[in-house]
């Protein structure tokens, strides 16, 4: 890409941007908030993969990325999630009533 084209098509962009602040603010608010939340969700996943990284790297192996849990895991994690559950009655209350919503439908 020429240098020309790239400034060109900043300038339009930062013109545009101008136009639509002025004539309809809502929508240009709108764009800027949405523009915030993907910049941050963007921010966060690459500080998470950072610090998954890190994490992983201590451990001196990376599992597969298409690994498969096998059963005898899944059934553990299960486990461990039902001892979250029991340890917490307010989260657990809270999965039981999505449980019975889901139940209805």
């Amino acid at each position: 890409m020429k240098w020309s084209s790239f400034l060109l098509g900043s300038f339009a962009g930062v013109a545009l941007s101008v136009y639509a602040a002025k004539k309809r603010p809502g929508m240009f608010a709108w764009a800027s908030s949405a523009a915030g939340e993907v910049w941050g969700g963007m921010k966060g996943k690459a500080v998470d993969a950072v610090i998954n990284r890190n994490i992983g790297s201590d451990r001196g192996h990376k599992a597969s990325k298409h690994a498969k849990p096998t059963q005898e895991k899944t059934g553990e994690n299960w486990v461990q999630i039902e001892e979250l559950l029991n340890q917490e009655p307010r989260a657990k209350q809270q999965v039981e009533e999505i449980m019975e919503e889901a139940a209805k439908h």
